[in-house]
């Protein structure tokens, strides 16, 4: 915000600009310009409206902006006999005769827009009934700015009390990142899974196994169970318990 040591003007050169920049972004970017669109469609609308209704408009207005509007101001000759809406298109292009070629119509829709964002919405009402049905047209409604407004492109936002998506990273070892490993069995790895379990329980067959393979399993069980017990009965003889066989 500029500053001039008086806080009022301060405060109006920022409105004004902030005006300005809103009229920019539908003529294009020309302050220069847009300063003269503001001031030919104001005083265009003020002459259209009776002395009271042109007072309580500007009284809403920035300080700077009210002054432009009250420029070469007549209260006598209000309002204008013509006011058609050709009328009113035709003296806003004679205020532009020496600016930068712009659509008179565009120019005083974008001027009422910006008005609608900063006047009160009963306010503008008034002033919007007050003009003939013509000119009206190009005035949009209240509402419709407030929806032009909310129109912009937004990113999606997940629904109120959905639950937001986690990025977090479970910890090694964790309940979570156990749960989130492929089961290390036959189905997963492609290798049979084998319960450790004594020898000759029902569990120590092989899951899955082939009928041929379990037998074999069986038989190579049986045949170190019976090498064990030779062992022992060899050791037993060795320290002299056992008489040796014939």
């Amino acid at each position: 915000m500029a500053t001039t040591g008086l806080e009022v003007f301060d405060k109006t050169l920022h409105t004004t600009n902030q005006w300005l920049d809103e009229i920019c972004a539908e003529i294009g970017p020309d302050k220069h310009l847009a300063w003269h669109v503001l001031g030919a469609v104001l005083r265009s609308i003020r002459d259209e409206l009776l002395i009271g209704q042109s007072a309580h408009l500007a009284a809403q207005l920035p300080l700077l902006v009210r002054g432009a509007y009250f420029d070469q101001y007549r209260p006598a000759a209000q309002p204008v006999a013509e006011r058609s809406h050709e009328d009113f298109i035709a003296r806003i292009r004679q205020e532009l005769a020496g600016c930068r070629p712009v659509r008179p119509d565009l120019a005083a829709t974008a001027v009422m827009r910006t008005l609608n964002r900063h006047i009160t919405e009963g306010q503008i009402k008034k002033a919007r009934d007050a003009l003939p049905k013509g000119i009206r047209a190009l005035w949009p409604e209240p509402e419709q700015t407030a929806k032009s407004a909310t129109a912009a492109p937004r990113a999606e936002v997940p629904a109120p009390g959905a639950p937001l998506p986690s990025h977090k990273q479970s910890a090694p070892g964790s309940r979570d990142a156990v749960e989130g490993q492929p089961e290390r069995t036959g189905a997963a790895t492609g290798t049979p899974s084998m319960a450790q379990s004594a020898p000759g329980s029902p569990s120590a067959t092989p899951v899955g196994a082939e009928p041929a393979t379990a037998k074999a399993a069986e038989r190579a069980m049986s045949d170190q169970g019976g090498a064990n017990r030779a062992g022992a009965k060899m050791r037993t003889r060795r320290k002299g318990k056992l008489p040796a066989e014939p």
